[in-house]
This record gives structure tokens, sequence and C-alpha cells, in this order.
């Protein structure tokens, strides 16, 4: 009986430790990315402190200002929807719109109708291309026609096509959201991209 309680406990202490050592490195990936972003957009990083001995780490984040446009990458602290799907989102102000949307690629419909869609209805472009491989909900459609020009519509399709993210915008802040979180080169390089078209869009609205 002695030895099986030791055997035990040696077993419990083994996966604490293994759970310990899995989130710090799983963190440090992440913090790596953060990092790389940080210093591509001469921004500042914020790495919250690690808590209960490092078995919790929250995310990091980016604030700061590119190209003009104030922005934000960061993860929030509850799942969608009160849900465990975590997802990463890319905050851009943009200047001049009070217009709002909700836009996904059209095999995500899922995804859109989590979020409160409220009195937002479908949008269609004219722009057979666009209609078909993206979904667009908005309470303002008559902003739409004068803001998703070919150049943004194009720029919007390229960034969402083949992927699962949404983008919304409300109260002059465009938003990209994708599920998980920044650990790897290719979902850094998804934001990066994302982060340049929109302050491309944000700049053709600073024009108009």
């Amino acid at each position: 009986m002695f030895w099986q309680v030791i055997c035990v406990l040696i077993l419990g202490i083994s996966l604490v430790v293994l759970f310990w050592v899995i989130t710090r490195n799983a963190s440090a990936r992440i913090v790596a990315q953060f990092r790389s972003m940080a210093e591509r957009f001469d921004v500042e990083l914020t790495e919250p402190p690690a808590q209960l001995g490092g078995f919790i780490r929250p995310e990091p984040f980016l604030h700061g200002v590119y190209r003009g446009c104030e922005f934000s990458i960061s993860v929030p602290g509850k799942g969608l929807q009160n849900t465990r799907q975590i997802e990463t989102l890319l905050k851009v102000q943009v200047p001049n719109t009070t217009a709002d949307l909700q836009m996904a690629p059209a095999s995500t419909m899922s995804r859109l109708a989590r979020r409160e869609k409220g009195k937002k209805r479908v949008w269609k472009s004219g722009d057979p291309d666009f209609d078909t491989a993206l979904t667009v909900y908005s309470s303002t459609p008559e902003s739409l026609e004068l803001i998703l020009d070919v150049d943004a519509r194009e720029s919007f399709l390229k960034l969402l096509k083949g992927s699962k993210a949404t983008i919304y915008m409300g109260k002059g802040v465009l938003t990209f959201a994708e599920f998980g979180l920044i650990a790897n080169d290719s979902k850094r390089e998804v934001f990066e991209r994302a982060l340049e078209t929109f302050c491309d869009f944000a700049e053709s609205l600073d024009e108009s």
C-alpha cells in the first residue's frame, strides 16, 4: 500500500511538471511571435507576468500606432460567446465612417450567426466573385456602397478567402478575428497582412 501511494504521488508530480513545461513552452512561442510583430511595427509589447507559479500565463498584447493608425492585437479573457473557443483580435481605428458590418467567408456563416447581428441584413456589392465568396451583414448598407469600392473588396476578399476569420466594424473600429493564438510564423503573417490591409483601408477612408 505504501509503495502504491508513493507511485501515485510520483505520477501526480510528474503530470504537474509536464503540464508546467508544456504551458511554459507554448507561452514562449507566443511571446516570440508577439516580439517579432512589436519589432516590425515599432510598438511596445506588453507581457503580463505569469501567475500561480507559472501555471497561468496571460497572453501578451500589442498596442500602438502604425502608419498613422492606432491598433491593438490581443486575446480576450473569455472565449467567443462565453465558450472555450479563444480567438485573437486585431483592432484598428478607422476615420470618417459610421458604417457597421460583419464579414466572413460564405462557408463560415455559423460564426456570423453566433455574433449579435441585431437588425443587420445581408448586403450585396453586385460583384459576383465577392458576393459568392463572402457574406456581409450591415445595418448601414448605403454607407457600404461608398466605402467598399473595388480595391477594398479585393483586399478583404484576398484576406478572408480560404480562412475561417471574420471582419467586423462598428463605432469607428475595424476588427479582424481568428480562432486560436499566434504561436507560429504562418499565423503571425496572417495578422501582419491584416494590419497592412486595414491601414490601406483607413487611408482610403481618410482620402474620401
